[in-house]
């Protein structure tokens, strides 16, 4: 083996292990959404965010095991990703949108009658 191929093995390997790490990430949070490390807000944003992470740890390992074994990774593994990315930062953005929501109206997150 040459340096190139072992550097990219150790490569594949760590791209596998990260891609299980969201995988797991995103399982943890569709069973205990209170507990997401990066998005704070409503339960169904917190779960879409789960979703989103869980997608695209299983399309990123998927493709990383069909490049490890020598095939060309499927169509549907882009599909997925793509699918997967909107999930994840359309969710942090509404998550930001609905925490700046509220606390400019308050800390129950509703409008106050002017005077």
């Amino acid at each position: 083996m040459t340096v190139t191929e072992v550097f990219d093995r150790t490569m594949d390997v760590f791209t596998l292990l990260a891609a299980l790490g969201c995988a797991a990430l995103g399982v943890h949070v569709q069973f205990r959404p209170g507990e997401a490390p990066m998005i704070k807000g409503p339960v169904r944003l917190v779960r879409i965010w789960g979703l989103g992470y869980l997608l695209l740890g299983i399309s990123l390992a998927a493709q990383t095991a069909a490049l490890m074994a020598g095939a060309e990774p499927a169509w549907t593994t882009h599909v997925i990703r793509w699918a997967a990315g909107p999930l994840v930062v359309g969710s942090l953005l509404a998550s930001y949108v609905v925490r700046r929501r509220a606390r400019r109206h308050g800390a129950a997150g509703r409008r106050e009658p002017r005077p």
